[in-house]
C-alpha cells in the first residue's frame, strides 16, 4: 500500500495562464472532435497500469489505472507508448511526455522533427518528483525523481531549474483551475543556435513555457506531482464526485491547441 505523504502548510501562488504566455505565432487551428484526439503518452509514472503490475496482471486485466489516466481515457483517444518510432507521418494529434524515462536518441530526434513539421506536444517534467511508491529505491519501475529531458530542452533553448529549498505544499491557480503540488521547478531560456526557430513565453516563475518551435507548438510544465490523486484531498470538485482541478488543468493545456489559430 502506498504511504500517505506528509506536506507542510499550503503556500498560495496566483498565476495567469496562456493569456499572457501565448506564442507570437501559432500553427493552424485544430478542428477535429476532441473526443477523437489521438494522444501518445510516454511516462514513468504508474498511472496506466498501476504500480508493480506484472505482464500477466496486465494481460489478465488485474491492474488499476490512476484516476487521472481513467479521466484522459474518457476524454481523448489516448495510448501509452514506449517509443515514438514512426511518429512523423502518423495521425497523432498530440504527444504527451509525463516524467518519461530516458528517451532513446532516435525518439528525441523523431519528436523534434515531428514538432518542427507542425506537431503539438505537452511535456510535464519534474525536477524533484515527490511521488509515493512502495517499491524500493533503485527499482526500475519506480517513477523517476528527476526529469531526464535536458538534451531535448537544451536543443530548444530551455533549461529546467529547481529551488531545492521549496518544500511547502503549493496551491497554484491557472485561469480558475486550482492544483496542489510540491517541489515545483521552472524553465529558463538559453542562448544557443539550435533555438533560432524557437519562440517561448513564460508564466510567472517560469512554471509553464509555451513555445512555438518552427511550425509546431509545445507546452511545458515544470511539475508532475499534481497528477497524483492524494494531492486532490482538498479539492471540493473531486470530493463531490466531479472533476479535480488537475483534470481541468490538463484539459486547459490540450484546449490551447484547439483555441489558438494561425495569425
Amino acid at each position: 500500500m502506498l504511504g500517505k505523504p506528509v506536506f507542510l502548510p499550503v503556500l498560495a501562488i496566483m498565476m495567469v495562464l496562456f493569456a499572457q504566455c501565448a506564442p507570437a505565432s501559432t500553427t493552424e487551428q485544430k478542428t477535429s472532435d476532441k473526443a477523437s484526439t489521438a494522444i501518445k503518452l510516454m511516462t514513468s509514472l504508474p498511472i496506466i497500469w498501476g504500480e508493480g503490475g506484472s505482464m500477466q496482471d496486465i494481460l489478465s486485466g488485474d491492474t488499476e489505472s490512476a484516476p487521472i489516466y481513467k479521466y484522459w481515457q474518457n476524454q481523448y483517444a489516448i495510448e501509452g507508448v514506449d517509443s515514438l518510432e514512426g511518429l512523423v507521418g502518423s495521425t497523432t494529434d498530440i504527444v504527451m511526455l509525463v516524467q518519461p524515462r530516458a528517451m532513446a536518441p532516435a525518439d528525441l530526434a523523431e519528436l523534434d522533427d515531428w514538432v518542427r513539421k507542425g506537431g503539438d506536444a505537452i511535456i510535464m517534467t519534474d525536477p524533484d518528483l515527490i511521488w509515493p511508491s512502495a517499491l524500493p529505491l533503485g527499482d526500475p519501475k519506480r517513477p523517476l525523481s528527476g526529469g531526464l529531458l535536458s538534451p531535448l530542452l537544451k536543443h530548444w533553448g530551455l533549461e529546467l531549474v529547481f529551488e531545492d529549498n521549496v518544500t511547502e505544499l503549493i496551491e497554484l491557480e491557472f485561469a480558475g483551475h486550482k492544483i496542489s503540488t510540491v517541489g515545483v521547478g521552472g524553465f529558463e531560456a538559453l542562448n544557443n543556435e539550435s533555438a533560432e526557430e524557437v519562440v517561448c513565453n513564460f508564466s510567472e516563475a517560469g512554471f509553464i513555457a509555451q513555445c512555438q518551435i518552427d511550425q509546431g507548438r509545445v507546452i511545458l510544465v515544470a511539475d508532475a506531482d499534481f497528477l497524483h490523486e492524494q494531492l486532490w484531498e482538498g479539492d471540493s470538485g473531486w470530493l463531490d464526485g466531479g472533476e479535480s482541478g488537475a483534470m481541468r488543468f490538463t484539459d486547459a493545456l490540450i484546449d490551447q491547441f484547439y483555441s489558438v489559430s494561425k495569425d
